[in-house]
């Protein structure tokens, strides 16, 4: 459970980190919303703010779960948001997969997978 733990909590941190980098105008935006951008424009900025903040409640959800952190959600809220979040992030697996943007399979394939094995497991284990 605890290598689940740091898995998901460094796979989150990361993407928390690559959303904020996006949503401030960094140029990697072909590694991301299907590649078409090298400075991703006003809306995908705000939409991928808005990912940083949905994938930092992600990171204190397995920090909770692994017994990492403060108790940010009743305990009764871990299991959901965990298969929650292994939903959302195997929908993005396949999203990422079929990407026409190289750099974006080879980056959101794995950190997806991370994310859906870490998320997954500790919903299993809790």
């Amino acid at each position: 459970m605890v290598v689940l733990g740091y898995l998901g909590l460094a796979g989150f941190l990361w993407l928390t980190i690559f959303h904020v980098a996006l949503a401030l105008g960094a140029p990697i935006g072909r590694m991301a919303w299907r590649g078409q951008y090298r400075v991703l424009p006003a809306r995908l900025r705000w939409a991928s703010a808005a990912s940083a903040l949905l994938v930092l409640s992600g990171a204190l959800t397995v920090a909770q779960a692994a017994g990492f952190g403060w108790a940010v959600l009743p305990e009764i809220m871990i299991r959901p948001a965990l298969w929650a979040f292994a939903a959302l992030f195997a929908l993005s697996v396949l999203g990422n997969a079929v990407s026409d943007s190289r750099i974006e399979r080879l980056h959101g394939v794995p950190m997806t997978l991370i994310l859906v094995i870490a998320t997954g497991g500790l919903a299993l284990l809790s």
